[in-house]
């Protein structure tokens, strides 16, 4: 990455955007997703679009396996 993680937080911040954090309501809904994905963070992003509602887009075909919010671009 051509900046830091600090950095790109601090653009994040600036620009306006909301930061999401995981909850363990985001952690405990991981175990009712159906096995599509084995990757542990995609799963996370899963869960929390999930249980927010918002949407999730992916270019990933297993991510956009899961359906419902998630919508493969």
């Amino acid at each position: 990455m051509p900046i830091s993680g600090a950095e790109a937080l601090d653009w994040f911040r600036q620009a306006g955007y909301d930061l999401l954090p995981v909850t363990p309501a985001h952690a405990a809904a991981v175990e009712r997703l159906p096995d599509h994905h084995r990757d542990p963070f995609d799963r996370l992003l899963v869960a929390q679009a999930a249980a927010e509602p918002m949407r999730l887009l992916t270019h990933d075909p297993l991510v956009g396996l899961y359906g419902g919010g998630v919508i493969q671009v």
